[in-house]
């Protein structure tokens, strides 16, 4: 088969943009039998070196995604090839595109949690239609988890054997370091001096980052020399949320250290005292299996997705109930016995998940749709 792999939104530091990072490099690893078609927005020289190797056409589109020449212009772009199949790894498939196309769709959140980007009736209206084009004419969809695959079914009613369920995974920049380095290295790069609760990702109002915020300031109260440490881009889209979350009594001890790098971000995980997840919704909880995967005791929101992924291997408190938040978070972090019970325990599940897999599962179900 001649497949299209849509790399466009490659490089933005999303959940997506490591998705479509790893999982194309193990498919273009592995799969011998195919030829492929890279479609990119900017071709610059550190991708064009990392992907050239795999010999297989690259394309530079200059089309952003969610764009109005991403409806249009992309649709000539994509016909030009005479593609088999056309692999989009999010929902943002053009809606005039006729060719066959398997889609992956992380979550529903937009769809549950609208936020400010959805606030005008048109951009409701293009995400719903856009969205529904995407699941309903599909030849295949790949769901993140069982959860999401779950929610999409529901929502759509789409045939459950239209879904497959592909895991995320964590690469080698995701490991365990020694701790005491990992330490020395938290505090020469970032100043991070007493031990501290880690959150990565961004920040948008699912996120429940105020409530993770106040809970803090609660454990402050309680006597705990601790730090709360951010790391992830604010949402320009939100920007009540840093109001909200540096409105606390004890803002000189939360760390907003916006976007870091991989090398510092698996510093940050080694050299945490927990991990927390707050959410409201996740697809899939990248970040929560990136810090299993480094050994790290993990507290979570209680919601089907992180219960999935991250099995035992995790606390889990009610994201709508800050006593209950505070409760899980007081008795974890002033007990080592059960951070190293859950750090361990995360460590093991985290062995369940690998990119390797996920990019031989989606190799896999190309070939099914054929």
């Amino acid at each position: 088969m001649r497949i299209g792999l849509d790399l466009r939104m490659l490089g933005g530091g999303s959940g997506i943009s490591r998705y479509i990072s790893e999982v194309s490099r193990q498919v273009l690893e592995a799969d011998k039998a195919n030829e492929y078609v890279l479609f990119f927005n900017v071709l610059d020289a550190t991708t064009r070196a990392e992907y050239s190797r795999f010999g297989h056409k690259m394309v530079e589109t200059s089309i952003r995604h969610y764009s109005m020449a991403e409806q249009l212009a992309y649709v000539r772009i994509l016909n030009a090839e005479r593609l088999d199949l056309v692999h989009f790894p999010h929902f943002n498939v053009p809606i005039r595109y006729r060719g066959r196309f398997v889609v992956t769709i992380h979550d529903l959140t937009h769809t549950k949690f609208p936020g400010k980007k959805l606030s005008h009736v048109f951009h409701r209206m293009a995400y719903r239609a856009v969205l529904n084009n995407a699941v309903r004419r599909a030849t295949g969809i790949i769901a993140v988890s069982q959860s999401t695959k779950n929610e999409v079914i529901e929502h759509f009613g789409v045939p459950a054997d239209k879904i497959q369920v592909i895991y995320e995974g964590t690469s080698g920049a995701c490991s365990v370091m020694d701790r005491d380095k990992a330490m020395a290295q938290a505090k020469e790069r970032f100043g991070l001096s007493k031990p501290f609760l880690l959150y990565v990702g961004v920040w948008r109002r699912y996120k429940n980052l105020p409530a993770l915020a106040s809970v803090f300031s609660r454990l402050v109260d309680d006597g705990l020399d601790i730090e709360l440490v951010l790391a992830g881009e604010p949402d320009a889209s939100y920007p009540e949320i840093k109001d909200q979350v540096m409105a606390g009594r004890h803002k000189d001890r939360i760390r907003a250290l916006g976007r870091v790098s991989d090398e510092d971000l698996n510093t940050l995980y080694n050299s945490c005292r927990m991990f927390v997840l707050p959410s409201k919704a996740e697809g899939f909880g990248l970040t929560a299996l990136e810090a299993a995967s480094c050994g790290v005791a993990i507290a979570a929101s209680d919601i089907p997705t992180l219960r999935e992924v991250l099995g035992q291997g995790a606390e889990f408190f009610d994201p709508e109930n800050e006593d209950n938040m505070y409760d899980v978070l007081s008795g974890l972090v002033s007990s080592e016995q059960r951070l190293e019970e859950l750090a361990n325990a995360a460590l093991a599940r985290s062995k369940h998940f690998s990119w390797q897999a996920a990019g031989q599962e989606t190799i896999k179900f190309y070939e099914s749709t054929n």
